[in-house]
């Protein structure tokens, strides 16, 4: 017998390469062709068993040769391998004549073998049938003309005959094998005049009972392999009925032991497959008027015969309808949303749960509704399917149950499902896809303005060392005018006072750029809030406008732990963002700092205060207010209400951040047209050590001969200065290099070194790792205004004792000398 041969049409040479390959590996003769015209041309030469073809392909597509092969020869399969996942699609392909519809890229080849086994068999079933039928039309027509001319025996047969036809039009009828099995065995006995057998389907380890028309005996389940002397074994290895009119005078056959059994003949029908082999096999026993004859065993025969057609038929049924059960759960569970609209009266007439999610309902609810209803609510009379379009997609909007407006994408076909024209429409949900593009962009902006921040930490860094320098000679210069005046009664005393405050106010300033710049660590003590307070008020009212009144109550007087710099950046950030407010207006700052405390029992609101004293700071402004949307983004980095170039959305950010790092919390009151208030509680603390009114603290001094190096005369005039009136004996050199050649002629000779770190030539760490080379006791401490590269880890591995930071005060410079040549 010839394999069965298969034609493979589609445009890509590498499918039709796999499928061929594949294909003749598994036995058949393969025929292929690159397009539709081709495929047409070879079919109608050489009429092949079964089409696999593509739906998109150039000069005729898919849909043509479907349309054209399933007119010519209808009982030809037809396979569409496709890469569309369209539904429209499918539903178009398996109306113009598919068979079956795979879509490709197929990763199991197995599962083409499949398809194409499942569409050869159904063809085979389709022919055979039709065959089998004529067939028996035609062995029922020449019966009944020999049986009219027959005795009595040849009228039984006939009417026998007939009753076959009748029962095997019934069986045609089942949906299921396990019905066919019952209607089948009962057929069998009302023809055979029987009260006992079974009917059994062949498996892969075994047969399995289907019915029973005595139930007790039979095994639900007969393993392989068979014993040699049962029946069931003979009937299936020869494929042929069997009849026995007494099993136990036949040494021949094994009994199966049971004693229900009324005589001892026996009628066994084996149930051919289409390929030669057995599906099954029906036992009779038990006739009401014994034995079995050869008449019984013709007419089973033939019963027999024509029942293996129709179980292969209801095989196939129940494989069409588990893949229509299959494509439905698929439908069902796939995330996109299918929407099916009448094309004429756009009414919704089904929906799948994906859709209905979408639409805030169940499918049922959205059945029945105009498609306008649900999507597109703004295009109603505008359909974008005109009559002359096939396709169409586009981003559209889908109208909630409860009002939402859902962005989805729709992508529309036109097909026909159950005789009337249709649309299919698919929506997929873009909110998530929109949302993460307007995260995108806000993570864009976050980004250019971190960048920004961090363009300008390294430019505030990169002034600090310069600035600080410029600071070491102002706050030198007037603390050593101090103590040349040494009377507050001096008239310069005051002034240089002045100058000394604001070059220590320029120095938290530099401090407060690196820090905010996280270049620079910000350590915290008791610090006293009113005094800022009062300092930030008298800078702004020299800067309010004249429309701008201020109102200040300042009550507290107690500590917190914190960094006064920080706390000036709070109060000034809220006074300005207050003034802000009243450019246009005008109208009162109200700015209030007292004690309170806050009790074990106390509500506290949203505001997560442990119990105990605070400082409380309240800032208030007659402003425009702030709307119950935006307040609670108010804190959100970058979030910004002014005009583009007039904030940065960082100043609030940055007081959030500050008060929860001094353990307080920030709540903020608004009415629109009213004003705004912000609260600032901040924990009091008991040590007061550092605070105003204690006495000034004992500047050690000493005697010992430090080396002094800097690359700037006037820092080391300042610091041989200083020294000197600290006790030291100083030999003071400017620059690195002429240090260095200095210490090699005596390096025993000094006590101390205390260099600059950024100098030409030769940096303070370079000297100092060459001069511990020379004398490694060197007790060295190394001076800078700034340096990312330089830090007290990196100097203590050179074996360097101490790193200041500039600017230098003589307080500070005393404790370091003291603590580096008399270690604890």
């Amino acid at each position: 017998m010839r394999s069965p041969r298969i034609l493979v049409i589609d445009d890509e040479k590498a499918i039709r390469d796999s499928f061929s390959a594949h294909l003749e590996d598994c036995g058949y003769d393969l025929l292929t062709a690159k397009n539709g015209r081709e495929g047409l041309d070879i079919f109608q030469s050489e009429q092949p068993d079964l089409v696999i073809v593509d739906l998109r392909m150039p000069e005729v597509g898919g849909i043509q040769v479907l349309e054209t092969i399933s007119r010519q020869a209808p009982l030809t399969p037809l396979i569409v391998a496709s890469g569309t996942g369209l539904i429209g699609d499918a539903v178009e392909a398996l109306h113009c004549g598919a068979w079956n519809y795979l879509l490709k890229p197929i990763q199991d080849l197995s599962m083409l073998t499949h398809a194409v086994e499942a569409a050869l068999e159904k063809a085979r079933l389709k022919k055979e049938n039709q065959a089998y039928r004529l067939r028996l039309e035609q062995l029922v027509e020449e019966r009944t003309t020999a049986l009219g001319q027959a005795n009595m025996n040849l009228s039984q047969i006939n009417a026998r005959l007939r009753h076959i036809v009748d029962t095997t039009r019934s069986l045609s009828f089942c949906n299921e094998v396990a019905e066919f099995g019952v209607k089948l065995l009962d057929a069998f006995g009302e023809h055979m005049l029987t009260a006992g057998g079974s009917i059994y389907l062949k498996e892969e380890n075994g047969l399995r009972l289907i019915h029973t028309l005595d139930p007790g005996h039979a095994a639900e389940f007969i393993a392989f392999p068979l014993p040699e002397k049962s029946l069931f074994q003979q009937a299936i290895a020869g494929n042929r009925p069997i009849l026995k009119n007494d099993i136990a005078e036949d040494e021949t056959v094994d009994g199966s032991g049971w004693h229900g059994y009324t005589d001892g003949s026996a009628l066994l029908f084996p149930l051919p497959d289409a390929f030669g082999g057995v599906v099954g096999i029906i036992s009779l026993h038990s006739k009401t008027t014994p034995p079995f004859l050869d008449q019984d065993r013709e007419i089973g025969t033939i019963l027999a015969s024509y029942s293996s057609e129709a179980l292969r038929a209801v095989r196939a049924t129940a494989e069409i309808r588990e893949n229509a059960s299959r494509f439905r759960k698929i439908l069902n569970t796939i995330p996109t949303g299918i929407i099916i609209v009448d094309a004429e009266s756009h009414k919704i007439i089904n929906a799948n749960p994906a859709a209905a999610t979408m639409a805030g309902t169940d499918p049922k609810a959205m059945v029945g509704k105009t498609c306008h209803e649900v999507i597109c609510p703004s295009e109603e009379g505008n359909c974008p399917m005109a009559p002359d379009r096939d396709m169409d997609q586009s981003e559209r909007i889908l109208l909630a149950a409860d009002g939402r407006r859902v962005p989805v994408l729709k992508t529309v076909s036109r097909t026909t499902l159950e005789g009337r024209e249709c649309f299919i429409e698919s929506v997929i949900d873009l909110s998530d896809q929109i949302r993460a593009e307007e995260d995108k962009k806000k993570l864009e902006r976050q980004l250019r303005q971190a960048q920004k921040m961090e363009a300008l930490g390294t430019l505030a860094g990169g002034i600090a060392h310069d600035f600080n320098n410029i600071l070491s000679a102002v706050l030198g210069y007037s603390e050593l005018g101090m103590q040349d005046v040494d009377d507050t009664a001096h008239p310069l005393y005051p002034k240089l006072k002045a100058i000394h405050h604001a070059g220590l106010r320029a120095k938290a300033l530099v401090e407060q750029i690196l820090s905010f710049s996280r270049m620079q660590e910000q350590l915290q003590a008791p610090v006293k809030v009113s005094p800022i307070v009062k300092e930030v008020l008298k800078l702004l009212q020299t800067s309010l406008p004249a429309n701008i009144r201020v109102q200040s109550k300042i009550k507290a007087d107690r500590s917190v732990m914190g960094d006064p710099t920080q706390i000036h950046q709070i109060i000034m950030n809220l006074c300005t963002n207050a003034y802000h407010a009243m450019l246009e207006t005008g109208g009162v700052l109200s700015v209030s700092l007292e004690q309170v405390v806050i009790g074990e029992a106390e509500d506290t609101g949203a505001l997560n205060l442990e119990p105990g004293p605070y400082v409380r700071l309240m800032v208030s402004d007659t402003g425009t207010g702030i709307s119950p949307a935006i307040l609670e983004r108010i804190f959100d980095p970058y979030f910004t209400t002014k005009e583009k170039g007039k904030g940065t959305g960082l100043g609030l950010a940055v007081v959030h951040g500050i008060v929860k790092s001094h353990r307080g919390e920030i709540a903020v009151k608004s009415v629109v047209g009213k004003g705004t208030t912000v609260t600032v509680f901040l924990p009091v603390t008991g040590d007061d050590a550092s605070e105003n009114g204690v006495d000034k603290p004992v500047i050690p001094r000493g005697s010992e001969h430090i080396l002094l190096v800097d690359d700037e005369k006037d820092l080391v005039e300042i610091g041989k200065e200083m020294l000197r009136r600290l006790g030291y004996r100083v030999t003071a050199v400017v620059g690195s290099t002429t240090a260095l050649e200095t210490f090699k002629t005596d390096p025993f000779r000094f006590d101390l070194v205390v260099t600059d770190y950024n100098m030409p030539g030769l940096t303070g760490d370079k000297m100092a790792r060459q001069m511990l080379e020379i004398r490694p006791s060197t007790p060295i401490i190394v001076c800078t205004g700034f340096s990312e590269v330089f830090d007290p880890q990196r100097a203590q591995s050179i074996g360097i004792r101490r790193v200041l930071m500039k600017p230098l005060t003589m307080e500070s410079i005393a404790h370091a000398v003291r603590e580096v040549l008399e270690p604890q």
